[in-house]
């Protein structure tokens, strides 16, 4: 599995909104069961509640990683079969 995270910007200041593009891609000939992507974000961004798109079916969860901060979990539905990939976008506040 490939990961690719991007930001819509290369600088930012205290209340301004990053958009973030999480892009994946199952490299293999075989499908990927059970896949989930996790990001643990800086403390010097909140996420923006409701604010994830995936292009494939699945399930965002947000924890507190106890250090000021969230993880968040996207949880795939379905299997991810080979050569095939998706994306997932969400949004942060600068702190």
């Amino acid at each position: 599995l490939r990961i690719i995270k991007l930001a819509d910007r290369k600088t930012a200041s205290p209340g301004d909104i990053i958009t973030f593009t999480i892009r994946y891609d199952n490299l293999g000939d075989r499908e990927l069961h059970n896949v989930r992507i996790i990001d643990n974000l800086t403390p010097r961004l909140e996420y923006i509640e409701d604010s994830s798109v995936s292009d494939r079916g699945g399930r965002l969860d947000v924890e507190d990683n106890d250090e000021g901060t969230l993880v968040l979990k996207f949880v795939l539905d379905d299997p991810l079969p080979g050569h095939t990939g998706g994306v997932i976008t969400f949004q942060t506040r600068v702190r």
